[in-house]
Formats: structure tokens, sequence, C-alpha cells
């Protein structure tokens, strides 16, 4: 089974030329609980103290610059991949990711990223990469927190904050999960902001996909939707064995939303509730579809909009060309 190549971008609060974005976690400081340098998305930001900073009361939560979290957690989902309900093998071959902090831990940061099973949710960590252990992250150390990347035979200093970095791994599941761990072992928890942008880079086994954001936790609830197609953050590479069978469950369960079928055997772009004009250059670049073919055309516009704006938000187009049918 030949592999195709993939990628997804996630951002919380930062972007990768961005070096200056935080938030004030000084408590005597007339500007407490406000982000600064924030980029597309928020930032997250713990306070579980509700008396002094009831909920909504931080300046980030009014801008709309921050997540608030009022409870502790021991880890933080950000980027899942699920293919495991049709069985598709990911092989993850690099992660990139750059944060921005107030807790350093050994020098090096606050957070070990790491990937996970999902279908074992009590198994932290599989074929884990740590932040702050080179040799445990299969990267020879530099000194310090530098980190030798085997991809572009270069070092990267990962101390302060700011600067990212990418790693070769061998990992072959059919479900993985990018996760922080939020300054648990720097003893602090509360009272701490988090920006974090992240690259994975993974090859799936090349089959039809479908093309439609969904979020993870609505995905779950679709019991023959998860038998059909496997799952992704971007909305694209969500794969399954049968484009005709992937087809037939959409009508099912969503009749009323816009969705795109790729069958990788005829190399045809399907489109329901979607007219060609609003696939993005971006996608038939990816997909490189020789035909397409509308099985509804949109009665309202809105619909098929929503659908080209959830793509390019997840897949890191800014601009939202809106098309009018």
């Amino acid at each position: 089974m030949p592999f195709t190549g993939s990628y997804t971008r996630f951002r919380i609060g930062t972007w990768d030329t961005i070096w200056d974005t935080y938030c004030q976690t000084n408590t005597s400081a007339s500007d407490y609980g406000a982000c600064y340098n924030t980029f597309y998305s928020k930032a997250y930001f713990v306070q579980t103290d509700t008396t002094t900073y009831p909920v909504g009361s931080l300046p980030c939560e009014r801008n709309n610059t921050c997540t608030r979290f009022t409870n502790v957690q021991w880890y933080y989902d950000f980027i899942i991949v699920d293919n495991s309900s049709v069985n598709k093998q990911i092989l993850l071959y690099f992660v990139r990711s750059k944060h921005h902090t107030n807790v350093l831990t050994l020098n090096c940061g606050s957070f070990l990223i790491g990937t996970e099973s999902i279908m074992n949710p009590d198994n932290l960590f599989t074929a884990d990469f740590l932040r702050d252990y080179p040799v445990l992250s299969r990267l020879a150390a530099g000194g310090r927190c530098d980190a030798y990347d085997p991809i572009s035979n270069s070092i990267f200093n990962i101390a302060n904050q700011t600067v990212g970095y990418r790693i070769n791994m061998e990992y072959y599941p059919n479900a993985l999960g990018l996760k922080i761990l939020g300054a648990f072992y720097s003893g602090v928890r509360n009272n701490l902001f988090f920006a974090v942008i992240a690259f994975i880079g993974y090859a799936v086994e090349a089959s039809p996909s479908l093309i439609m954001t969904i979020d993870y936790n609505k995905y779950i609830a679709y019991n023959e939707l998860r038998k059909t197609v496997g799952w992704s953050f971007d909305g694209v590479t969500q794969y399954g064995w049968n484009a005709d069978d992937i087809i037939r469950v959409l009508r099912e369960l969503f009749p009323d939303r816009a969705w795109a079928v790729f069958d990788d055997r005829r190399y045809m772009l399907y489109l329901y509730n979607l007219t060609p004009d609003y696939v993005p250059d971006w996608l038939i670049d990816k997909l490189s579809p020789t035909a397409m073919k509308v099985l509804k055309a949109p009665s309202d516009a809105s619909v098929a909009e929503y659908w080209l704006d959830e793509l390019n938000l997840r897949n890191g187009y800014n601009q939202t060309t809106v098309k009018t049918v």
C-alpha cells in the first residue's frame, strides 16, 4: 500500500515567526491577566482562583485573547490524528514545536510534548519525544538544551522558550496525539500561561478521503462514520477504504453540511453542497484531481462558505476566499 505525506499545523496563540507572545502573570501588575502579541488564536491561561478572579474577569478573557482554565489539568491535548477505526497506519516522521510560557524547567522550558496512544489513554506516552530530555528524545545533546536535528543537520538551541525544533521518529501507530504536560515538572501548576505552535508531519496509507472539518469529540459519537473513515484535525487527511461507502454515510449523517470526498483510484473529487469554485487552490494542489463531480449544488452559499473557512483555518490559510454561487 503506498503512503501519502501530510502535515498538520496547530496554533495556541502564537506563530513560528513570533517571539514575544506572553501573558502577564504578576498578580501585582495593573495588567494582570492580559495577553500580548497573540496571533490567530488564543493563549492558554491557568488561574483556578475564581473568588479573587471570577470567570470572565481577566483582561485576556474579556478581549478574547486567552482560553482560561479554572482547573489544573494533568495534560492538555492539542493535536489528534486517528485512523484506528479503519486500521490505517500512520508513520510519524517529524514534529516541530515552539512555545512561550512563564515557567522554566531545567532551563529548557516547562513542557513535555509527546505522542500518545489514544486507544490506551492510561498510557501517557508511547514512543516519547520529551522536551527536556534529549537522550530520551533520540536527540544528540549539544550542551544544555541544544538539540541536533538529523533532517537539516543543524543544532537548535531550544532554551529560552522561543526556538522550534524537529526530530526524526520511527513510529507506526494508527492513532496518535500530541499533548502538553503543563509545568508539572517545575512544581508550578497554577497562574501560568502557554502559547504553542506545532507542526506534525506524517504519512498515511493512501486511500479515499473525507474532506470536511469535524471536532474529534463529535466524530467519536458517530459509530458508522468511525467505521468508514479516520479523523484528523486538518479535515483533509481522513482516510477510509471505499469512496462509495464514505459518500453513503455522509449523505445520511450530514445532508445539510458541505463536504467533499476524494477518490484516489479515479482521481475524482466529489462535491456535496459545493461547486468547484469553492475548492481552494491549495487543496487542488494537494489532491491533484483530474475531475470534479457535483453531487449536490449548494442551496445556501453560507454552507459552502463555512466549509471553505474551516478548511482554510485548520490548514493555516488565513485568507478566506468567499465566493458566490
